[in-house]
């Protein structure tokens, strides 16, 4: 099939009537009134079981609760450092959400209250530049949100590659139910961490392995708006595989 007849998934408008089944509930980029699910955005149109989304077509990312993202040190000051989220808000992560702390920083008298300055080498740990796994704890529309390194999964990256592609495609490279990120991670053996905010780490065991995945989650990227993505991505990287000589 040529890339002009490629079947294409519903797009929908901001105002858009999506859903009047009663069953269906909103989700991310909709919003529910009465029986009718409207999109909020100009996207695509998506169901995982009872929830109804839209997949913005462009856009930052939007911090919300739980995510899990990648972030980058990009300011410090005393107290917490600033992170670069991909979004329009700065991340913030204070060394108490970064840090564990060692049995002789506890015990402190309850007249001392629950603020504590940082020690100077804890601000020292992360340097301009540094990426680090976080998951957001806190923020709305108009505040700066919360993060946290500390957790399974999260905490600094010290080897691998990081690369950006729209945070509006992250859905298509998880894929339903996890479908393209395990083709991905079984076809070219590297270990891979898809962030909400657009951001994904990969570690291959050849450099061969890491530059075939990236040109293939490039090509998702690019083609998020088509159907039948997951067959596609997988004939590409089998047809790539030998022509490159990539076991």
């Amino acid at each position: 099939m040529s890339a002009e007849n490629k079947p294409v998934r519903e797009i929908v408008t901001p105002g858009q009537v999506i859903s009047t089944d009663p069953s269906h509930l909103a989700g991310r980029g909709a919003v529910k009134e009465a029986d009718q699910i409207i999109s909020v955005f100009v996207g695509l149109k998506e169901e995982r079981g009872k929830y109804i989304n839209v997949v913005p077509l462009n856009g930052l990312y939007n911090p919300q609760i739980g995510d899990k993202i990648i972030a980058r040190v990009t300011a410090k000051t005393p107290v917490k450092f600033l992170m670069d989220i991909n979004s329009k808000f700065v991340g913030i992560l204070k060394p108490s959400d970064a840090f564990r702390r060692s049995h002789s920083n506890r015990g402190y008298p309850k007249s001392m209250g629950t603020y504590r300055v940082p020690k100077e080498n804890e601000m020292g740990k992360f340097k301009m530049g540094d990426m680090v796994i976080c998951k957001v704890l806190s923020g709305s529309r108009v505040e700066e949100p919360t993060l946290t390194s500390l957790g399974q999964e999260l905490g600094p990256i010290s080897n691998g590659v990081v690369i950006v592609i729209s945070p509006t495609k992250i859905p298509r490279v998880i894929g339903k139910k996890g479908s393209m990120i395990s083709l991905l991670k079984n076809l070219l053996h590297c270990k891979i961490f898809v962030a909400q905010n657009g951001r994904i780490w990969i570690q291959g065991r050849a450099p061969e392995n890491e530059r075939l995945l990236i040109e293939s989650i490039h090509k998702i990227e690019r083609e998020a708006h088509t159907t039948g993505l997951t067959d596609r991505v997988k004939a590409y990287i089998i047809q790539e595989k030998k022509i490159r000589g990539i076991k």
